[in-house]
């Protein structure tokens, strides 16, 4: 458990294809829970007010769902629609498919991004950036919007444009079991039986 929650609204991105896997990530049964719980109950211990992002309204059964205005957009879509409506300052993202991560690590960053990310913008880095892990002021809401209607997509370069990016490096051993995205069947079962 960390010690206190961050005044963050948090985000948990959801809107994803999951064409590889074959089937919903977000509603995906991870040793014995969905996906989509298991970073909300994460995000629950670091943010004072939690949603998920995505037109995913079968997903309000775990936390309210803010809406994307956008399709084929991939995630930053999605962090667009969170940071439009956000309740707080400041709007952290991370995505559905990463169960691993500890919410003490994302506490961590959390406190050091609200200090240091003198733009409002920081991503995690792990053996290689990691933009769904993301923290957005409130106040880049226009400044995203222009840049999707611009046709910008990827989101590390919509990131990049926002403002200088504090980068949260994760020195840790463990960062690569952390932040393995579980994609396909295979890395779903090489998952479940995983020790970690």
């Amino acid at each position: 458990m960390v010690a206190e929650r961050l005044p963050l609204h948090g985000f948990v991105l959801v809107g994803g294809q999951s064409s590889r896997m074959g089937q919903d990530k977000a509603m995906l049964v991870f040793r014995g829970q969905p996906m989509a719980e298991i970073a909300i109950d994460k995000l629950k211990e670091v943010c004072e007010v939690v949603s998920v992002v995505g037109n995913r309204d079968d997903l309000a059964a775990f936390a309210p769902v803010a809406h994307e205005q956008r399709t084929g957009c991939g995630p930053a879509a999605g962090v667009e629609a969170g940071v439009s409506t956000a309740l707080q300052e400041w709007a952290l993202f991370i995505p559905v498919d990463a169960p691993f991560v500890p919410a003490e690590l994302l506490h961590t960053w959390a406190q050091q991004a609200l200090v240091m990310a003198q733009d409002g913008v920081s991503v995690l880095f792990a053996e290689a950036m990691q933009p769904a892990f993301c923290m957005v002021r409130r106040n880049h809401a226009p400044k995203l919007q222009s840049l999707l209607e611009s046709g910008e997509r990827r989101l590390m370069r919509v990131l990049d444009q926002l403002g200088e990016v504090y980068v949260y490096r994760v020195e840790d051993a463990r960062a690569a079991e952390w932040f393995r995205n579980l994609n396909t069947p295979e890395e779903l079962a090489a998952a479940e039986a995983a020790s970690y």
